[in-house]
């Protein structure tokens, strides 16, 4: 089984290689609307929820990965977050280890 990818491995093609023909720009306002709309509605029930009963981190970053899939700028914060995210992991795990702890 070989290991997952990371986001920088990932080969992006522009959406003109795909093959596929170009969509009519009021569809992809429109989506690019919806998409927003959803995204920040996400973000703001997560945050919401942080302070609330419910998964409010998990939310967020759903928020975000949603975000992600029609903003440049939103994807670079959901890589950041992801790798931020990834970096506190490994750090409680190896705090845990570190311990005696292998329960994680």
């Amino acid at each position: 089984m070989s290991p997952t990818p990371s986001s920088s491995e990932i080969e992006v093609r522009p959406k003109e290689e795909t093959g596929k023909p170009p969509r009519n720009p009021a569809v992809r306002l429109a989506r690019k609307i919806a998409v927003g709309i959803g995204g920040v509605a996400l973000i703001v029930a997560g945050v919401a929820m942080l302070v609330l009963p419910g998964p409010g981190l998990v939310a967020i970053f759903a928020g975000l990965a949603l975000l992600a899939t029609e903003f440049e700028a939103a994807r670079k914060v959901n890589d950041w977050a992801k790798e931020r995210a990834g970096q506190q992991w490994r750090r409680v795990r190896a705090k845990m280890s570190r311990n005696g702890n292998r329960s994680a």
